[in-house]
C-alpha cells in the first residue's frame, strides 16, 4: 500500500513558508528604512498608544525571529503527530507565519516620522487576514490524507461489540447531542472577548471582524448533533461536518471514558498526538468508533453504548 506523503508535503510547506515570509518582511523594511523612524514603536498599550520602542534594526531582528521560530515550533510538533494529522498543523503553521509577517513587518514599515504609530495599520490588517486565511484552507486541503480504499471482504465485527438484537430488515437510526457546558464556555467567551472589544473601541475598528469571527466559531462548537444511521457516523452543527465516518469504512464501535486535556489538549474538535479526531465536551463516557485504515473518532455522548450497538449492527449489515 502507497503511503500517502501529502500531509508530511503539506507540513515541510508551512516550515518553508515561515523563513520565506521573514525574508520578505526583512528586505521590505530595509527597502523603506529611509521614511520610516528610528527608533520605531514596538508595543502599543490597550488604549493604542505606543509605549515600547526599539531601534530600527532590533525591531527587524524580533519580527523576524517571532515570524521564524513560533510557526516552526507548531511545525516541530505536527512532525510529532500521527501522519493524518500533520495537514491540520500545516495549515495552523503556515496562517500564523503570514499573520505575523503581516502584524509585524506592517505595523513597522507603516510608520512614518511626525505621525503617531498604529499598532495594526488597516491597508495591512485586513488583506493580512485574508491571505492568513486562503493560505491556511490551501495548505489544510492540501494536506488531507486519502483514505485507503476498502477492498474485499471486510473482517466479521469483533464478537464482544454490542449490536441490537433486530431483523436484518429492522430500520435503524440513533441521534444525540454532544455539547460545551455553558458556564464555563461562557466565562471563557468572556475573557477571550473583552480584550478584543477594547481593542476595537480603541480605534482598530477590524478587530470586530476577529471578534465576530470567533464568535460564530464558538457558536458552532457550542453544540453538535451526533446521528448514526444507514450512511454512518456523522457530528455536525448549523451545517458544518465535524466528523464523518462512512458505515463501509467502520471496523467496531465501542464506548470508553476520555480526558479531555490529557488526552486531546483540550475541548472541541481536536486531534490527538496518535491522529485520533475527537469532538470532546467533558470527561467521561464517549463513544469510540475504529476506523478501517485511519485512528479512531471519539465523541463525548450520553448513551454511547446505545449508539455503539446501533453502529455495530449497520456495519455488520455492510458485510
Amino acid at each position: 500500500m502507497t503511503t500517502d506523503r501529502r500531509p508530511t508535503h503539506a507540513l515541510i510547506a508551512s516550515a518553508a513558508l515561515a523563513p520565506v515570509v521573514a525574508a520578505v518582511g526583512t528586505g521590505l523594511a530595509y527597502a523603506v528604512r529611509d521614511l520610516v523612524p528610528d527608533p520605531v514603536a514596538v508595543h502599543w498599550g490597550l488604549h493604542g498608544e505606543p509605549d515600547r520602542w526599539q531601534p530600527f534594526g532590533a525591531a527587524v531582528v524580533t519580527a523576524a525571529v517571532i515570524t521564524t521560530v513560533m510557526p516552526l515550533a507548531l511545525v516541530g510538533l505536527g512532525a510529532l503527530m500521527h501522519r493524518s494529522a500533520r495537514g491540520p498543523l500545516a495549515a495552523v503553521a503556515g496562517g500564523l507565519a503570514v499573520f505575523l509577517g503581516g502584524v509585524l513587518f506592517g505595523g513597522l514599515v507603516a510608520q512614518r516620522p511626525g505621525q503617531v504609530p498604529q499598532a495594526f495599520p488597516p491597508q495591512w490588517a485586513v488583506p493580512t487576514l485574508l491571505l492568513t486565511a486562503l493560505v491556511a484552507v490551501g495548505l489544510w486541503r492540501w494536506g488531507r490524507p486519502t483514505p485507503p480504499e476498502v477492498t474485499g471482504a471486510r473482517e466479521p465485527l469483533p464478537a464482544d461489540a454490542p449490536r441490537l438484537d433486530v431483523t436484518p430488515t429492522t430500520r435503524l437510526a440513533w441521534t444525540g447531542r454532544a455539547s460545551l457546558r455553558v458556564g464555563p464556555t461562557l466565562a471563557l467567551a468572556v475573557v477571550v472577548a473583552l480584550p478584543l472589544v477594547w481593542v476595537a473601541l480603541a480605534g482598530f475598528a477590524w478587530v470586530w471582524l476577529l471578534a465576530l469571527a470567533l464568535g460564530a466559531l464558538l457558536a458552532l462548537t457550542l453544540s453538535a448533533r451526533v446521528t448514526v444511521d444507514t450512511s454512518g457516523l456523522r457530528v455536525s452543527s448549523a451545517g458544518l461536518s465535524w466528523s464523518r465516518v462512512p458505515l463501509e469504512r467502520v471496523a467496531s464501535a465501542g464506548t470508553t471514558t476520555v480526558s479531555p486535556l490529557r488526552e486531546f489538549g483540550g475541548w472541541g474538535w481536536r486531534i490527538g498526538v496518535d491522529g485520533r479526531r475527537g469532538y470532546v465536551t467533558r470527561a467521561g463516557e464517549a463513544l469510540v468508533v475504529h476506523r478501517i485504515g485511519e485512528p479512531d473518532v471519539v465523541v463525548t455522548v450520553d448513551d454511547a453504548d446505545e449508539a455503539a450497538a446501533v453502529l455495530n449492527t449497520l456495519a455488520a449489515r455492510v458485510g
